[in-house]
């Protein structure tokens, strides 16, 4: 199969186009995803790649060869011999001999760009990849992203040649370092590459740039709020107005407004009332659809549409509750991460799908990760309506030689993650970190150094994640708690509930639930006037050993409901997060613990059910299950 592939088998079925008016045709997305050619540049072996370097410092493509390539971007590099590889998808994945390889792999690939885009605005478009990613086309740098789970994008249209053959080039590195996040060490595996879709954004240069939604299911009546960041083209011939349509889910209109946009000022705020507003919620996940047209004055020209659903829904907190649309919810949720057997953090198939109908059958309505979904797995959350926390990879910060530049690269990925994931219904909680080391685990100055600057680190992140979005929950996962000072300033006091070493048998038990108390009493006693939310409980469990002591079937499932029962009668327990959905694979340079995989499932690594899925289900079925 050709991978130059002429332009109307490069859109054939793959060309989207937002809902409007038959004058407009924008945006356009385009696919990339499909076989591109690959090479894994070995650090080790990078002394072998200098024969190919003559003329790659050009002034104004490469610069100092700060990437360590070996002229792999250029239009004329010979990439015959390389293999093919499928985007999106991981090399660990799709390579045996690079299973457990960390450091960078080039992409490259040919795209005919047709001559009627001359006069486009056209961006790179990634849903996630990891972790550092450069592209360049036709051997020019046109962007640099670091973070592995957020979607980014590089505006390309100045550096492509249209009417002919492109080269797309793309690096990317997924080591695990100290001054990234999540940093050297972590309790997942990083899957390298393009892991997840991509494509090209063809737009007017006119076009809208943002949409922030935010709603309000208590206002009388119930309203959608709309903020549009418009950018005008380089010659805006007209003025601009920007059209809202509120449909309901069978597309009849609900409500409809126009607001002008200026050149001096592009940003426009909109509110769509809605009368007897037909609410979001984990029973009922109704979507509304929300279709904004940048228009010209005058003629009415059609520049640019965009289109989302909308769930109008509010969350807020009691002192003792989270409430939903202003009434009590029991969180009843699952820690999962994107692992399946075969192509590990690629979504594939119905995978996603099949977890989802799992996760519903427990009786679960949440769910929570360490790092940020993809788009399409929100999207489904919308529809299936699962409550989610969305949280950046912070994982265990302040061990010895993390620094500022973690602070800097979470600052970072928390104001992407708020941005182009705020609009979904199904996110009701941003979380800044998971389980930082808040208190110095060893005595000197430096640990105290450290944990001073997590703590305070931490605390700069809430207090930003509050201010970027007043309509969410904060939360910061604990397990420094009670003695945590960053919970003074998030929403719920949420904590990770492990209490050591198992019993040696389930008979053991009996005393765990005075001590579950007695830690609480403590918590609410030094972080008064919140509720509580236990963002991970649970125990390892081998899929088929049936010992009633760890780390047996039925133990990991009389844990679980001991624990549970107990956190029902605290009177601010607002729910909890079962650690966790199903077994996955952990970092592979963790080589001396859990032997390269994580049991905490209640299923196993192939959804296979343990002892615990029937125990949950009857558990979260049950009467005291309720708020």
């Amino acid at each position: 199969m050709s991978r130059v592939l002429p332009w109307i088998a490069v859109c054939a079925g793959l060309m989207t186009t937002a809902l409007g008016e038959p004058d407009s045709g924008f945006p356009i997305s385009v696919s990339l995803n499909g076989i591109w050619r690959f090479f894994p540049a070995f650090e080790e072996i990078e002394a072998n790649h200098e024969f190919p370097r003559e003329g790659t410092s050009t002034a104004g493509a490469q610069g100092a060869n700060d990437e360590k390539h070996a002229g792999w971007m250029l239009p004329g590099f010979d990439d015959s011999l390389w293999w093919d590889i499928e985007v999106p998808g991981s090399w660990n994945t799709q390579f045996e001999d690079l299973w457990s390889y960390e450091g960078q792999g080039w992409y490259r690939r040919e795209a005919f760009i047709p001559q009627e885009w001359a006069d486009r605005y056209i961006e790179f478009v990634s849903d996630g990849a990891n972790y550092r990613t450069v592209l360049y086309v036709n051997g020019v740098k046109a962007g640099t992203h670091e973070g592995g789970y957020t979607q980014f994008s590089f505006p390309i249209h100045d550096l492509l040649r249209f009417g002919q053959e492109n080269t797309l080039a793309v690096s990317v590195d997924n080591k695990s370092l100290l001054e990234r996040v999540p940093m050297e060490r972590h309790d997942w595996w990083d899957h390298g590459g393009l892991y997840r879709p991509v494509r090209l954004l063809v737009k007017d240069r006119t076009h809208i740039r943002t949409v922030t939604v935010t709603t309000d299911a208590l206002a009388e009546p119930a309203v959608v709020r709309v903020r549009i960041m418009a950018e005008q083209g380089p010659q805006p011939a007209h003025a601009v107005y920007i059209s809202a349509r509120l449909t309901d889910a069978g597309q009849n209109e609900v409500t409809s407004t126009r607001v002008d946009v200026s050149t001096q000022s592009p940003m426009a705020d909109i509110a769509l009332p809605v009368a007897n507003a037909h609410l979001w919620s984990p029973d009922d996940p109704y979507l509304y659809g929300l279709t904004l047209e940048l228009r010209e004055a005058g003629g009415d020209r059609c520049r640019d549409t965009w289109h989302t659903p909308v769930g109008i829904r509010t969350i807020s907190v009691s002192p003792t509750q989270i409430l939903l649309n202003g009434k009590p919810i029991l969180i009843k949720g699952v820690n999962r991460y994107e692992n399946y057997p075969d192509s590990g953090m690629t979504t594939v198939g119905a995978g996603l799908e099949r977890d989802l109908t799992l996760i519903k059958s427990l009786g679960a309505n949440a769910l929570r990760c360490h790092y940020p979904y993809a788009q399409d797995t929100y999207a489904a959350l919308d529809r299936w309506g699962f409550l989610a926390v969305c949280e950046v990879p912070l994982y265990q910060w302040g061990r010895l030689g993390h620094s500022e530049k973690n602070l800097e690269a979470a600052r970072a990925q928390l104001q992407e993650m708020i941005q182009t994931l705020g609009n979904h219904p199904s996110i009701v909680f941003w979380s800044v970190s998971n389980e930082n080391r808040i208190q110095p685990r060893e005595k000197g100055e430096e640990y105290a150094r450290i944990s001073k600057m997590v703590a305070q680190g931490n605390v700069e992140l809430v207090k930003l994640a509050r201010s970027l979005d007043p309509t969410r929950l904060v939360i910061e996962p604990s397990n420094e708690w009670p003695k945590d000072r960053v919970l003074d300033e998030t929403h719920v006091n949420s904590v990770n509930v492990y209490f050591g070493v198992n019993p040696p048998e389930i008979r053991g038990l009996t005393a765990a639930p005075e001590g579950i108390h007695s830690r609480f009493s403590e918590l609410r006693a030094a972080h008064a006037g919140k509720p509580i939310l236990v963002t991970e409980f649970g125990s390892w469990a081998l899929r088929g050993l049936m010992t009633s002591y760890y780390p047996g079937e039925p133990d990991q499932a009389e844990l679980l409901k001991m624990e549970w029962d107990t956190f029902v009668k605290e009177p601010d327990f607002a729910g909890g997060f079962i650690w966790c959905f199903a077994d996955s694979d952990v970092h592979r340079k963790y080589t001396s613990i859990y032997e390269m995989r994580c049991a905490y499932g209640l299923f196993d690594l192939h959804r296979r059910p343990k002892a615990s899925v029937q125990t949950v289900t009857k558990m979260w079925s049950s009467d005291d299950a309720a708020p």
